[in-house]
C-alpha cells in the first residue's frame, strides 16, 4: 500500500514540474530555456527542397536568362521563373537575386509575407510577376546595406511562392 501512495506523490510532483516547465507567466524562463527566434518556416517540402510562401501553382519554371531577353513578353500575369540564388537580404531574408546565364532577377517575398533562409545559395523556382524597375539612388543604397549589388534597372519579381533545393 505505501508503494501506491509513493508513486501517486512522485505523479502529482512530476505533473506540477511539468505544468510549470510550460508556464513561465511575466518572469523571464531559466537559463537554457530561452525561446529560439523563429525563422524563415517552409510551409512543405518535397521535390528534394522545401517551400516557402504560399503553395506553389503547378507550371513549368522559365530560366531567367529567357525570361530577361524580352521581360515585356512575361509581366502580363505570374508564372515560375527558375535560376540560382546569388544573394538574400541579411537583414530579413526578403528578397533573394535568381540568376542563370549572367541575367538576374531580385525577388521579393510578396508583401514581407514570409521569408528564406539567408544563407540559401542553391536553385530555385519563384512563382510571381515579373518586372523591369527602374532603382532610385535611396533603393540602391538600401539595397545596398542589406548585402546586395544592385543595378540601377533590374529585373524584379514580387514572389507569392518560393521553392529552394536542399531546403
Amino acid at each position: 500500500m505505501n508503494k501506491w501512495i509513493i508513486a501517486g506523490m512522485v505523479m502529482a510532483l512530476a505533473v506540477a514540474v511539468h505544468a510549470h516547465e510550460g508556464g513561465h507567466g511575466d518572469h523571464a524562463p531559466m537559463a537554457g530555456h530561452e525561446a529560439t527566434p523563429a525563422g524563415p518556416t517552409p510551409i512543405a517540402t518535397g521535390n528534394g527542397g522545401a517551400y516557402y510562401g504560399a503553395p506553389m501553382p503547378k507550371s513549368d519554371p522559365l530560366l531567367i536568362s529567357q525570361a530577361a531577353q524580352k521581360p515585356e513578353a512575361h509581366t502580363a500575369a505570374p508564372q515560375a521563373f527558375k535560376g540560382r540564388i546569388t544573394e538574400v537580404c541579411q537583414n530579413k531574408g526578403c528578397w533573394l537575386v535568381l540568376e542563370d546565364n549572367g541575367a538576374f532577377a531580385r525577388v521579393f517575398m510578396s508583401g514581407h509575407s514570409f521569408s528564406v533562409p539567408k544563407d540559401a545559395r542553391s536553385t530555385a523556382i519563384v512563382y510571381g510577376t515579373l518586372s523591369v524597375k527602374q532603382l532610385d539612388p535611396k533603393e540602391i543604397e538600401h539595397l545596398a546595406s542589406e548585402g546586395s549589388k544592385p543595378q540601377p534597372q533590374e529585373l524584379q519579381i514580387d514572389a507569392t511562392s518560393v521553392w529552394i533545393a536542399g531546403g
